[in-house]
C-alpha cells in the first residue's frame, strides 16, 4: 500500500500545473457515461502519459489533490488510479517525497569519501501514438473466396421464420431440461459437473450414447471409441486438423454444408465437389482428382433432403476401401424421418473402420446447448481427444451430466416423440400449403429432415424471392447459397423447425405472393 503522506505530498508551487501535464487532454479520458469504473479511466490516461514520457523521470507526479481538482474527481478516485499505477510497476513510493515514474534510475553509489549520492537523470523519450494495422497483421482466410450460409440473427423479429436450423420456443422442453439441470448440481452428479476433466468425457453421457442413441442408427461401439464434442462444428474442425493437410482432396456435396467447405479450405483442403441429384451425391467423372477424404449427409442431405440410395452407399464404401479413402458421415438429423424406416447409417454398413460418424443433439435439444459427438476407432478419437485438450480442453461438465441424465431418464425419447410427431404435422400442412400456393408444380418433398427443397422453372429467381419475401416478414433461405461450384438461382430452402404450426399456412401464401411478383419482374 501506499502511505497516505505519499499520496498527498504537494510538489513546490502546486497549485501550478506541471507543464509535461495537458490537464486538457486527461478531461478526453474520462468519460462520465461509460460502464469502466473512473479510477480506472484516470489510471489509463496516467499510465499512457508515463510510457509517452510526458512525466519527467527526475520529478514527483502530481499529488491526489491537484490532480483531483483539475480533472473534477474526487481524490479517493486519484488515490485508488495511484495505487494501479504502482502494483503495474510503473510508479513507485518515496517516503516523505512522492510517487515517482519507475524509469528513475537507481542512485548512484555513495562515494568513498562519503559524498552524498547525486541523481542521475535519464532522457525524456516521446514515444508517438500509433495504432495497430490489424488489417496487415491478419492473415487473408483461406476460405474468402467461398459463400457464405444466411446466418438470420434477427430470426425471432420475423412472424414467419422458415427456418431449420433453430428452434421453435415454446416446444422446447424446458421443464424436463430444468430437472436434469439441477440434477446435475446435487448429490453424486456435482462432482462430474463441475470438475476439470482434461482429457475424459462424462461416463454418462458416453454411455447413454452408446446404450441409447446408436444403436437405432445400427453402431454398436465400446466408449474408447466416442468423443463429446461441442457441436458437430468443432468435431469435424477437429477431424479436419487431424486429417485435412496442405492440398489434400476432399470430395464435398454440391450443393452441400456451407460451414463443413470452410473447415475443410481452413485446413488446407482442395475442394471436390460431387454432384447431388434425387439419389443424393454421385461420383463425378470429370477428370477431378481422386479425394483423400469424403464428406457426406447421407440421412437428409443438406441442403435438398435427399437420401443416399442403398447402392450409392455400397459404391461409396467399395470405392473407399479401393482408393484407401476416410469417409465423414455427418449424421445431423436422422432421427426426423415421418414416413417409412430411417435408412442404415454408413457406420453400420462399414466394415473396414474407414467411416468416421458425427452425431449431434442440436437438431432436437437446442442448437444453443452445443453437444455432439464423433464415433471412429480407438486410435483416432485418442487423437481427436489430445487435439482437443489443448483447444478447450472439454465439453461443460454441467451440460455433459445434464444430457446424461436427460437421457438416462426417459426424458429425451419421450421428448424425441412428441417433437417428431409435431414436426410431421408441420411438414404436412407446409406441403400441402406449398402446393396450394406454389404457381408451379412441387416436387415430391423428402419425407424427412427439417425443411423442404423447392426449385422451379428456369425464370424462378430463389435469391430474388428471398428479398421479397423477407420484407414482407418471411424468412427463407435462398439456394444459391449451398453451391460451391456452378450455382443456380432456382431453389430456395424452406424450413420447418423454428415457425409455429398455425403460422405456416399465412406464411406460406405470403411467400407465394413474392414468387408471383418475382415472376413478373
Amino acid at each position: 500500500m501506499i502511505g497516505r503522506a505519499a499520496l498527498e505530498t504537494h510538489m513546490p508551487n502546486s497549485s501550478i500545473e506541471p507543464p509535461e501535464f495537458d490537464a486538457t487532454r486527461a478531461r478526453q479520458y474520462l468519460d462520465p457515461e461509460s460502464k469502466e469504473a473512473l479510477f480506472q479511466q484516470v489510471r489509463r490516461f496516467l499510465e499512457q502519459s508515463l510510457l509517452e514520457g510526458r512525466f519527467r523521470a527526475n520529478r514527483p507526479l502530481p499529488s491526489s489533490r491537484h490532480l483531483a481538482g483539475v480533472l473534477g474527481v474526487s481524490r479517493n478516485t486519484v488515490n485508488a488510479a495511484y495505487q494501479e499505477l504502482v502494483a503495474l510497476g510503473l510508479v513507485e513510493s518515496r517516503p516523505r517525497s512522492g510517487l515517482y515514474p519507475i524509469a528513475q534510475p537507481a542512485l548512484e553509489p555513495r562515494a568513498i569519501r562519503g559524498l552524498q549520492p547525486t541523481p542521475r537523470t535519464a532522457p525524456v523519450t516521446t514515444v508517438p501514438t500509433r495504432q495497430v494495422d490489424w488489417a496487415a497483421k491478419l492473415p487473408t482466410p483461406r476460405d474468402a473466396d467461398l459463400p457464405h450460409a444466411a446466418a438470420h440473427a434477427d430470426w425471432t423479429r420475423y412472424p414467419f421464420p422458415f427456418l431449420p436450423g433453430q428452434p421453435e420456443l415454446r416446444t422446447f422442453p424446458a421443464r424436463g431440461w430444468l430437472r436434469a439441470l439441477n440434477t446435475a448440481l446435487a448429490g453424486p452428479h456435482l462432482a462430474a459437473s463441475v470438475r476439470d476433466a482434461v482429457d475424459d468425457d462424462d461416463e454418462l453421457l458416453v454411455d447413454a450414447i452408446r446404450r441409447e442413441i446408436l444403436p437405432p442408427r445400427g453402431i454398436s461401439v465400446g466408449s474408447e471409441e466416442i468423443i463429446v464434442t461441442s457441436g458437430a462444428q468443432q468435431a469435424l474442425t477437429l477431424l479436419a486438423e487431424l486429417l485435412v493437410q496442405e492440398g489434400t482432396a476432399v470430395a464435398v456435396e454440391n450443393p452441400g454444408y456451407v460451414d463443413a467447405w470452410h473447415i475443410f479450405r481452413r485446413a488446407g483442403a482442395e475442394l471436390i465437389p460431387r454432384t447431388v441429384d434425387a439419389q443424393g451425391a454421385r461420383r463425378d467423372e470429370d477428370g477431378s482428382p481422386t479425394p483423400s477424404l469424403v464428406y457426406v449427409t447421407p440421412s437428409h442431405q443438406h441442403p435438398t433432403n435427399v437420401t443416399l440410395s442403398y447402392p450409392r452407399r455400397a459404391a461409396l464404401l467399395r470405392e473407399a476401401q479401393l482408393h484407401d479413402q476416410l469417409v465423414i458421415e455427418d449424421d445431423y438429423d436422422s432421427e426426423v424421418r415421418f414416413k417409412g424406416r430411417p435408412t442404415p447409417s454408413l457406420k453400420s454398413l462399414d466394415r473396414t473402420g474407414r467411416v468416421v460418424y458425427v452425431g449431434t443433439f442440436s437438431k432436437f435439444v437446442a442448437p444453443g446447448i452445443r453437444l455432439g459427438f464423433v464415433v471412429a476407432d480407438a486410435a483416432l478419437i485418442a487423437a481427436l481427444r489430445e487435439r482437443r485438450r489443448y483447444a478447450t480442453k472439454h465439453p461443460p461438465g454441467h451440460l455433459q451430466r445434464a444430457l446424461g441424465l436427460f437421457i438416462e431418464s426417459g426424458e429425451y425419447h419421450r421428448s424425441l416423440r412428441q417433437h417428431r410427431r409435431h414436426l410431421a404435422r408441420k411438414w404436412e400442412v407446409l406441403t400441402a400449403s406449398l402446393e396450394e400456393h406454389l404457381p408451379f408444380p412441387l416436387d415430391p418433398p423428402a419425407a424427412g429432415g427439417l425443411s423442404v427443397w423447392v426449385g422451379g422453372p428456369p425464370e424462378f429467381d430463389g435469391t430474388r424471392v428471398t428479398e421479397l419475401a423477407r420484407e414482407r416478414g418471411v424468412l427463407v433461405d435462398a439456394g444459391e447459397r449451398f453451391y460451391l461450384a456452378d450455382p443456380e438461382r432456382r431453389h430456395v430452402r424452406i424450413g420447418f423447425n423454428s415457425i409455429a404450426l398455425e403460422a405456416i399456412p399465412r406464411g406460406i401464401e405470403i411467400l407465394g405472393g413474392a414468387i408471383r411478383d418475382q415472376l413478373a419482374e
